[in-house]
């Protein structure tokens, strides 16, 4: 390339935030080059990232357009390739490997970091993890339920190519396999695990009468196998798995929590102090937004009474209710025991 092409880790950041989905614009680019550099080398005009993205349209065919209600840069076409220049072998394993290893180990803002940093020199190499064997099993294997590594490096392939999948898949709470032909959309590690969020086009080889969307855990596939022709990327698919909705559950638009005792350190190590109002006799008041149902219910009945539901009312009824079940059934087990 020509000495004065602009700054190739600018590019590939470019690129990695386009294949995101993230809409960027002269200000979400320059905040994320500093999350690479906190020196503050980097500094991004809004002419300079015209001027790249021009680049990328004239030098390598990028089919980018601006969109105007999102205020920022997209892709036309989720095919198109950057072809940039590959890194060696053993630079590949080390940083997919170390990034991945952070998302389990390290602590935040640390993981974050290193994942940035490390998408931007994969943002889409073409030799990327697939062409390492020996790195697809470390990563399958470092889930907390390993995942083949063989079924792990099909799909990894069928969504980094967008091609469709054949799987059979075991349900989790009834152990039947069923047959799926799917779209692997978006695949995420969450919680130590790997999934997909995907179009189920067939299940059991009859065709879905309407658009169905799963998220399925890759240790629960049995097989897996690339399948013929090609789909379309989904954006708001992925933008919500960005914005953490990687699974479909309800939520509540505020719930407000009481952590007294032995619960009060947990609220602080897990929620922003902006989120807690400490009370005058030293219990803590935590507003959550967009809260997960079963989470918080969850959450209150393993405190065993140290959490309570301040609000809304229908989420506190609900917590008695499941806690009236779960004291009938133990007190019908208890009985049999002793029968």
């Amino acid at each position: 390339m020509p000495g004065d092409v602009p700054k190739m880790t600018r590019l590939m950041k470019l690129v990695a935030m386009l294949r995101k989905n993230s809409y960027p614009n002269h200000r979400k680019l320059e905040r994320a080059l500093k999350n690479l550099d906190l020196t503050g080398t980097y500094s991004v005009s809004q002419k300079t990232i015209q001027r790249d993205v021009q680049y990328l349209r004239d030098v390598y065919g990028a089919p980018i357009v601006f969109d105007n209600g999102r205020r920022g840069y997209r892709l036309t076409d989720q095919n198109w390739r950057f072809e940039i220049p590959q890194l060696e072998a053993d630079e590949m394993r080390a940083v997919t490997l170390g990034a991945r290893l952070a998302e389990t180990i390290m602590p935040e803002p640390v993981a974050s970091e290193i994942q940035s940093a490390a998408e931007t020199l994969l943002c889409d190499n073409p030799s990327g993890m697939d062409a390492n064997a020996a790195l697809i099993a470390l990563v399958a294997q470092g889930a907390r339920i390993p995942v083949k590594p063989e079924i792990f490096r099909e799909v990894f392939e069928a969504w980094q190519t967008r091609r469709g999948l054949s799987v059979k898949y075991q349900k989790g709470m009834t152990g039947a396999v069923m047959d799926y032909v799917l779209e692997p959309q978006v695949l995420s590690f969450y919680d130590g695990l790997w999934y997909v969020k995907a179009v189920i086009v067939s299940c059991d080889r009859e065709t879905q009468p309407e658009r169905t969307i799963r998220t399925l855990a890759l240790n629960r596939f049995k097989t897996a196998a690339i399948y013929p022709g090609r789909f379309e990327s989904d954006p708001r698919l992925i933008e919500e798995v960005n914005e953490g909705k990687l699974f479909n559950f309800p939520t509540i638009d505020e719930v407000v929590l009481r952590f007294t005792d032995c619960a009060i350190p947990y609220a602080k190590e897990n929620y922003d102090p902006s989120q807690i109002e400490e009370q005058p006799d030293g219990s803590l008041l935590v507003t959550i937004y967009d809260a997960i149902d079963f989470k918080i219910v969850n959450l209150v009945l393993n405190e065993g009474g140290a959490v309570q539901v301040v609000s809304p009312p229908e989420l506190a009824e609900k917590v008695a209710a499941q806690a009236k079940k779960v004291i009938k059934k133990q007190e019908e087990i208890n009985e049999n025991i002793r029968c």
